[in-house]
């Protein structure tokens, strides 16, 4: 479901509840802010541009405020957790004790995550807004688009619950890592140092360097590297998208040297991915 909506005066919009089996809900918002509240007003729930949200609600009423004069574009997802899995026994361990709960529907718990809508999102989003296709195809397309979205969210949350177990670190340094790493994607363009990245989340370079290592399996700028090559595989296919310009959201200074990183990470030229998958693109800017 898309929404974009604008009210001239504040709206509340209230929903009621449902005994329904538990679904699960996934927000992507794209403009504006919104807040909800459950009917005991003890449940409060903020949607921000930028931002992206992944709830399940079980039972009570919710109450929906909408500011005045304020345009709010909202991407949801609803699935039926069955539907992904998440009743598999294996599959429902490694979530969140909270929203395993939520799914189960347990004294009719909720469950709430919100995160930033990361680059490689954002342009997944644009791919299912664009839809170039047509019937068949086109729903086929748009649920591709719309589950690799879910799987998105789940990378974020299930990276930021994961306990790094053996690595020797503290609690709280491992926070700082992965402090690190939201700074480091929040920056993919211009990234700080390393030395400027310690400084940032409180650790010196050589425990950050080893921390990382420990808990994301690679350095830090590799994990950068790999994160900007997922972005460059999402943003390449975006209509019109130029080589220059993806080149430049995520961090090269030159097409040319980012060519040459897409090539060796990939074994073929950013041009060449782009035909292959029915882009034509630009040549420049």
């Amino acid at each position: 479901m898309v929404h974009d909506l604008e009210f001239w005066e504040q709206a509340i919009v209230e929903r009621s509840g449902s005994d329904e089996a538990a679904r699960l809900g996934v927000s992507f918002c794209l403009s504006g802010n919104i807040r909800r509240l459950s009917s005991n007003a003890d449940d409060e729930v903020q949607l921000q541009a930028g931002r992206v949200s992944l709830g399940v609600t079980n039972g009570p009423s919710r109450v929906v405020e909408y500011a005045a004069r304020q345009r709010v574009v909202l991407v949801h997802l609803h699935v039926q957790p069955a539907a992904i899995g998440l009743f598999d026994l294996e599959t429902a361990q490694q979530l969140p004790a909270e929203l395993r709960q939520a799914i189960a529907g347990g004294d009719r718990a909720s469950y709430f995550n919100s995160q930033a809508t990361t680059p490689v999102m954002a342009a997944t989003l644009q791919q299912l807004l664009h839809c170039p296709y047509q019937g068949l195809v086109q729903r086929l397309y748009m649920e591709s688009k719309a589950l690799e979205l879910i799987g998105l969210c789940f990378d974020q949350i299930l990276t930021a619950t994961s306990p790094a177990q053996g690595s020797g670190l503290k609690a709280d340094e491992i926070d700082r890592i992965f402090y690190a790493r939201d700074i480091l994607l929040g920056q993919v363009a211009n990234p700080p140092t390393l030395l400027e990245l310690s400084h940032q989340v409180g650790l010196n370079d050589r425990k950050l360097k080893q921390g990382f290592r420990q808990v994301f399996g690679t350095t830090v700028f590799g994990y950068l590297h790999s994160y900007r090559m997922e972005q460059a595989e999402q943003l390449l296919l975006l209509p019109e998208a130029t080589i220059a310009s993806v080149a430049q959201r995520v961090g090269y200074r030159s097409p040319e040297a980012f060519s040459v990183a897409f090539r060796r990470t990939f074994e073929v030229s950013p041009k060449a991915y782009q035909l292959a998958n029915g882009c034509k693109g630009k040549k420049s800017a």
